[in-house]
């Protein structure tokens, strides 16, 4: 029962299409710009303006996911999928559904609200939702409650939205059918590899070959950019030991989020139910209250109320006595939630109707709530200033650094305060002393002359890069003797790679012909792997996405038992040994799949109904740096 009471509410959420609702705004969603960034527009959205705060929030909650996800190379990946237009582009149709959904009158009940909080795994303990995790959560990540549940209730509408355009959408039994055999019908099969490498030894190569191919080749055979440069490294820990936060800006603070440092009231309680649907018989309704007066006589004529509730509650909790435990406001359906907190410690309710039934309630403890003062809250709230304000400081540089010329990099050092530190040669192979790995920084130093500045930007913990390269080596052609062994490597891997392919052609007449295939696995020292995978396999164990194989393997059977693979330089001879479908769970597998299709195609309504909305409205993008919505 107290699972019933506590997650009272249709589950209607589904995940929107591009990632609009997400999970982990929980984790990012931060203090943003308590100091007052100015109230900059980036775009307006039919005379809805979005801000740069807003957009700056979105793009660093999609960006720490990608931190969480990739480390170091979080920064690369966002630059290669385009994040800061792909965020943009989120916030201007989440604005375009909002604004459409307000037109249709949908609205975001409290209870909806309650309902997705509270099954939200981060604010659970022993998996049931608990008010302190909830609250500790929040102000850990600097989350302003209000602010959070106002970003949630428009995921709600943003959900009815989409299941609105759903609404009378129907999968056929034969496209479940179909889709449920890609998924899960297997296909065993044994192949051999034709690896060139076992073929290498079978091929030579002169002189006149080699320099011919590096004459063809010049770019396979190399060097790499190298560079030296100096630099200092700068985090927001510099800046959080040389900030002040004054006292009334602390008070400020508290005022403004007095709400964070309130713990709520809780009771301690148990019940008794007599289950009752909300339209029962008027009948049936008065037979249940009488049993409950009966009980409650009995009650206050002093028989134990535990016990009763072990005789004569209907629900899970009558065997604890119909104990309850401790809960919160928000925790209980409000009929309940009023009837509990209106008790004091000992007392016994009235009757109480629920959604579930008829109650009786006891109140065997009370915590009454509890406001944490500014003197008790300061030391926190000083330091989430103090972080936010370095934060702010240390963006504002970075962006300032990055736009110097090379000439300004020493005074700035000296500025604040860093050490100039100097990276002798290193390549994109390599690791920089004290830096680590090249890789994501070479890139960036390609595009740079000698004597230009620049800001690696890297993350939190790390902390970021300011240097100026100071010289480069562009890539060099080897001479013909500094790289013949690689070139030989090269020009035999060629050869041997036709070399396998020819024996793999072979190979397939011989088998075909009625030759055993272990006996051609031996004379050319192959080996056999068995696979097994579905029409929906994508990569393949040691193969990786090859539609070659797939296709090839997916077409034997009993009467076509032999196929050969050639996708680009790879050659596999194929085996079919046998399909299989399991009948196990086959019915729960294929509403899942019914599941999938229908949010599938609710997925292509919401991108065709975003085009219809776009072409309706009037977006003026105001900040130059991001381009036409839809574009990325």
């Amino acid at each position: 029962m107290i699972q019933e009471l506590r997650e009272y509410s249709n589950n209607i959420f589904f995940k929107l299409l591009m990632g609009v609702i997400a999970v982990t705004f929980v984790l990012s969603f931060g203090v943003g710009g308590f100091f007052g960034d100015r109230k900059e527009v980036v775009a307006k959205v039919n005379d809805q303006e979005i801000l740069l705060k807003e957009y700056r929030e979105a793009y660093q909650n999609r960006l720490g996911a990608l931190q969480q996800q990739f480390g170091e190379n979080a920064e690369q990946f966002a630059e290669q999928l385009n994040l800061r237009q792909q965020v943009f582009n989120q916030l201007i149709d989440r604005h375009l559904l909002l604004t459409d959904a307000a037109e249709l009158n949908l609205v975001a009940t409290d209870l909806e609200l309650q309902d997705y909080i509270r099954k939200q795994p981060f604010f659970q303990q022993n998996g049931q939702f608990d008010y302190d995790t909830y609250e500790t959560v929040l102000s850990q990540n600097r989350i302003v409650r209000h602010e959070y549940e106002a970003s949630l209730r428009a995921d709600i509408l943003l959900t009815k939205k989409q299941q609105l355009l759903g609404t009378g959408l129907v999968i056929s039994d034969n496209e479940v059918e179909q889709t449920f055999r890609r998924n899960f019908e297997k296909i065993e099969v044994e192949y051999v590899y034709f690896d060139p490498q076992v073929f290498v030894e079978k091929t030579t190569a002169e002189d006149a070959e080699l320099r011919k191919y590096l004459q063809d080749n010049p770019q396979n055979f190399q060097t790499l950019n190298k560079f030296r440069m100096e630099y200092f490294t700068i985090s927001a820990d510099y800046y959080q030991d040389n900030v002040k936060v004054r006292e009334r800006e602390v008070r400020r603070y508290y005022k403004k989020y007095t709400d964070n440092y309130v713990t709520p009231p809780e009771v301690k309680a148990r019940h008794i139910l007599l289950k009752l649907v909300p339209d029962a018989p008027e009948n049936e309704q008065q037979e249940k209250r009488e049993q409950l007066n009966k009980l409650l006589a009995e009650i206050k004529a002093g028989s134990s109320f535990e016990e009763l509730a072990k005789k004569h509650s209907e629900d899970g909790t009558s065997a604890d006595g119909g104990d309850l435990g401790w809960f919160k406001p928000g925790e209980m359906v409000p009929a309940f939630e009023s009837a509990a907190f209106a008790l004091e410690a000992g007392q016994v309710s009235e009757i109480v109707q629920s959604p579930f039934g008829l109650h009786l309630i006891k109140v065997e403890e009370r915590k009454d709530e509890i406001t944490k003062s500014l003197d008790e809250a300061r030391e926190e709230i000083t330091l989430i200033l103090a972080e936010s304000r370095a934060q702010k400081r240390l963006e504002e540089d970075l962006d300032r650094l990055a736009g110097l010329a090379g000439e300004a990099f020493t005074d700035e050092a000296q500025k604040l305060n860093r050490e100039v530190l100097n990276a002798e040669w290193f390549d994109r192979t390599e690791v920089i002393p004290g830096l680590g790995s090249a890789a994501a920084l070479v890139p960036e130093l390609v595009s740079r002359k000698a004597g230009e500045m620049g800001v690696w930007k890297r993350n939190p913990v790390l902390g970021h890069v300011i240097y100026r390269l100071t010289e480069t080596k562009i890539p060099e052609t080897r001479l013909f003797e500094d790289a013949k062994e690689d070139v030989f490597k090269a020009v035999r891997l060629e050869k041997a790679k036709t070399v396998a392919l020819e024996s793999a052609k072979k190979a397939l007449t011989q088998l075909e012909a009625g030759t055993k295939l272990n006996k051609l696995v031996k004379k050319h020292g192959l080996k056999t792997e068995t696979l097994e995978f579905t029409a929906n396999t994508r990569f393949l164990p040691n193969i990786g996405d090859n539609t070659e194989f797939r296709k090839v393997g997916l077409h034997l059977n009993e009467n076509s038992l032999f196929g050969l693979s050639i996708d680009g330089n790879r050659a596999d001879l194929i085996l079919f040994k046998k399909r299989s479908l399991s009948e196990d769970k086959a019915l729960e597998q294929k509403d899942k799949v019914r599941a999938q299709l229908l949010q599938n195609m609710r997925q292509a309504l919401l991108s065709k109904e975003l085009k219809r909305l776009r072409d309706s409205a009037t977006i003026e993008v105001i900040n130059p740096v991001f381009g036409t919505p839809g574009s990325s």
